[in-house]
């Protein structure tokens, strides 16, 4: 049998198995193995085993993986053993905090990666991500996300890595990369144009034109397919009234005919079943399965509802193309050969041991450091510890603290609360949650009112709750499921909700030094609100050590370096907001108004950021200066800016560099980023910092929908600097 011999390549090994399989044993390639959903079941039964969607999904005890694998390896015809796979956003989320078995490493959450700009720590995280995942036994991730977020309501931004298309393919190239150095496949997600649903509502409609797509949405999922992405998973979303998972268009002629995709297509869960009961362009399962595998969807998961009986009916009466299920049949069965999994289909039980390693535990501290954002601050930060006397810390997220979605079940967190009494003590820290996310009483506000009155300083650690594997396993918080955030948990507001007003006004009038601590998933509307504090730092959604690594930042054991992957706007009403916009979207008359002096645009608002791309404050002082940029003949543009440190601290700092075309047939936006690095400047060093930008860079898509190349002047920025040249 060909297919055993690991000396041929994985696409002869695939092919070869293919000629072997019966119809039944094709679709248990595309759905999953029925004699294996019944020992599923009889180890449920046993209570050994707890129950998930589906067999392909990441069991939570490694021992009964090993013995479903043994059983496909040993026990059916052809010894074709599952692909396990799990979702692996921020760390791998295993066991939903169902079992004691050791836990994975939780890193931060994505969007707050983003604002770390640092490739270089997402690629290790991804690196350890993958090695716990082997240990366990899965070998295919539904990670990275992609989407380009651009509307805040929506509950999913705080999964992806911004607002910006370049970062995060940036961003997830490494991912990619470093996910996949470990043998285990990486699935991009959601394609495409899922961060920009109807009314911020997870899974509604996207309105947008075909040009933004490829410029703007497809950008990331193109740089991740050309570093060797193995899976994609497309969105629940319809675009134009073209459902994803059953579009030919988005599905077959872009992403595997224009970007050469040649991997695995899964659905995402329950998604095929959609296009009947959601979006009602399929009567029933056997249409909905036509359409899908007609698009090139590989793989249905969770449970059938299209890849069903009736269609394997069709295939049996010649209704329906078997070439279609072949093709994939033959591109799981290659994916598996990919990885090894023919050879090695079980978890490794000495890996398993190094699972949540301390050099993991702290990496994800120093990527919290990174990802943590300082917004305001009149002075008050960094602490001396020394001198800070007694602090209260209060709020519905000193304890636990949002950790974002998919990060469920992590017993080793160190909540803000946790991280301020290992530096203080318990004895310098006092305590009071003074309300939930949603709900509040008139006693827990009296409570941390009083508390507040007996400290020297106050931390109000305020924002949201998440759903969608966002809580602490084990936590009593005497809260029921005050979900604010997450997948499905969309917004109208980006205010503060009622129960943290009440609690927010009742601190900061009483005039105590005050810092607040938000760790939100998405941006949130604070303009007014921040005149009453001293200082506001930001997280969208810290790792396991998010408590250590804000006292790491708070009493200046680092400065921040974090710059905003995402704008935030003055109001709600302002939505979309994103920096990259084109030149006529924030308005013609440039005379935003308020209550005091209504204007033009907006009568009693401004269309521009409250908070832009690219901010971020720290405690130290740069100086840029000496910004270059020099063509060459071959349209690659060398460009160069001095930095100098004329503070007190260290910096890691991201240098970020943006393009604007001054003129082209298609209206160009108004800046683009087209580079960055994050750098090392110590107190009192002055560096020089160099990109190359490649004529890539300086395109766009015309009137055909092609790619062009933007001759002419373009303007060069960093920081406030700026120069033109022309290509």
């Amino acid at each position: 049998m060909k297919y055993k011999d690991k000396n041929l390549s994985p696409e002869e090994r695939a092919k070869d198995l293919l000629s072997r399989m019966t119809l039944e044993e094709k679709f248990t390639q595309v759905t999953f193995n029925t004699e294996i959903k019944k020992l599923y079941n009889e180890l449920c039964e046993k209570g050994e085993f707890i129950p998930r969607y589906s067999t392909f999904h990441l069991a939570d005890r490694p021992e009964h993986i090993k013995e479903i694998q043994e059983y496909c390896v040993n026990k059916t015809r052809l010894g074709i053993p599952i692909l396990v796979n799990a979702e692996g956003l921020h760390g791998l989320c295993n066991v939903w905090g169902l079992t004691n078995e050791p836990h994975a490493t939780v890193f931060p959450q994505c969007l707050g990666l983003g604002c770390s700009f640092n490739t270089e720590n997402v690629y290790k995280m991804a690196e350890v991500i993958g090695k716990e995942a082997r240990a366990w036994g899965a070998k295919q991730l539904y990670s990275p996300n992609v989407d380009v977020s651009r509307d805040l309501r929506w509950g999913r931004t705080q999964e992806n890595y911004g607002e910006d298309p370049y970062l995060t393919g940036e961003m997830g190239v490494a991912y990619v990369k470093g996910l996949q150095s470990q043998g285990v496949a990486a699935t991009i997600k959601h394609y495409i144009a899922y961060g920009v649903p109807e009314g911020g509502i997870n899974i509604a409609p996207a309105h947008i034109g075909e040009r933004e797509i490829r410029e703007v949405m497809l950008e990331p999922f193109e740089k991740c397919i050309k570093a060797g992405a193995m899976s994609v998973m497309p969105g629940y979303n319809e675009i134009d009234g073209d459902a994803i998972h059953g579009s030919k268009k988005y599905m077959r002629e872009i992403l595997r005919d224009e970007l050469g995709f040649d991997g695995v297509v899964i659905s995402d869960y329950g998604a095929i079943r959609m296009l009947n009961d959601l979006h009602g362009v399929a009567e029933n399962g056997l249409e909905a399965g036509k359409m899908a595998l007609n698009a090139g969807v590989d793989v249905e998961a969770p449970i059938i509802f299209g890849y069903c009986d009736d269609l394997k009916e069709a295939i049996e009466k010649g209704e329906f193309d078997e070439a279609l299920l072949d093709e994939a049949v033959l591109r799981v069965l290659t994916l598996k050969f990919r990885l090894g999994v023919f050879e090695n289909p079980y978890p490794d039980f000495e890996l398993l041991k190094e699972v949540h390693s301390p050099e993991a535990v702290e990496l994800a501290r120093e990527m919290d450091e990174e990802s943590i954002l300082l917004l305001e601050n009149d002075g008050i930060l960094p602490l001396d510890e020394n001198k800070v006397g007694t602090v209260a810390v209060i709020g519905n997220n000193a304890t636990p603290t949002f950790m974002g979605g998919y990060s469920a079940g992590c017993k080793y967190y160190v909540s803000f609360l946790e991280g301020i009494e290992n530096r203080l003590g318990k004895d310098r820290v006092l305590y009071a949650r003074g309300c939930n996310p949603i709900t509040t009483t008139d006693e827990m506000i009296e409570e941390a009112v009083e508390t507040a009155k007996k400290a020297d300083t106050v931390f109000l650690a305020l924002g949201a709750y998440c759903g969608m594997g966002g809580g602490i396993a084990g936590e009593d918080t005497g809260f029921k499921e005050e979900y604010t955030d997450g997948e499905g948990f969309d917004v109208t507001s980006l205010d503060l909700l009622p129960s943290q007003r009440r609690l927010f006004d009742a601190i900061t009038a009483l005039g105590k030094p005050t810092v607040l601590v938000m760790y939100s998933g998405r941006p949130q509307t604070l303009k007014e609100d921040v005149k009453k504090v001293n200082a506001l730092l930001y997280s969208f959604g810290g790792g396991e050590q998010t408590g250590n690594a804000m006292a790491n930042l708070i009493f200046g054991d680092k400065t921040p370096s974090a710059k905003l992957a995402i704008s935030f706007p003055n109001e709600t009403g302002c939505i979309p907001c994103y920096y990259n916009h084109k030149l006529s979207a924030r308005g013609f008359y440039k005379k935003p108004g308020s209550l005091e002096e209504p204007g033009y645009d907006y009568v009693l608002a401004s269309p521009e950021a409250w908070y832009t791309f690219g901010y971020g404050l720290s405690y130290t002082k740069l100086e840029y200066s000496n910004l270059q940029a020099k063509a060459d003949k071959n349209g690659n543009v060398s460009v160069s800016v001095d930095i100098e440190n004329i503070g007190k601290y260290d910096i890691g700092e991201n240098v970020l560099l943006f393009v604007r075309t001054m003129f082209c047939p298609v209206t160009p936006f108004i800046k683009k980023l087209r580079a960055f690095k994050k750098v090392p400047i110590a107190a009192g060093e002055k560096v020089t910092v160099d990109f190359v930008l490649t004529p890539e860079d300086f395109t766009y898509i015309d009137m055909d929908l092609k790619k062009a190349y933007a001759k002419g002047k373009q303007k060069i920025m960093i920081e406030d600097l700026e120069c033109e040249i022309t290509i």
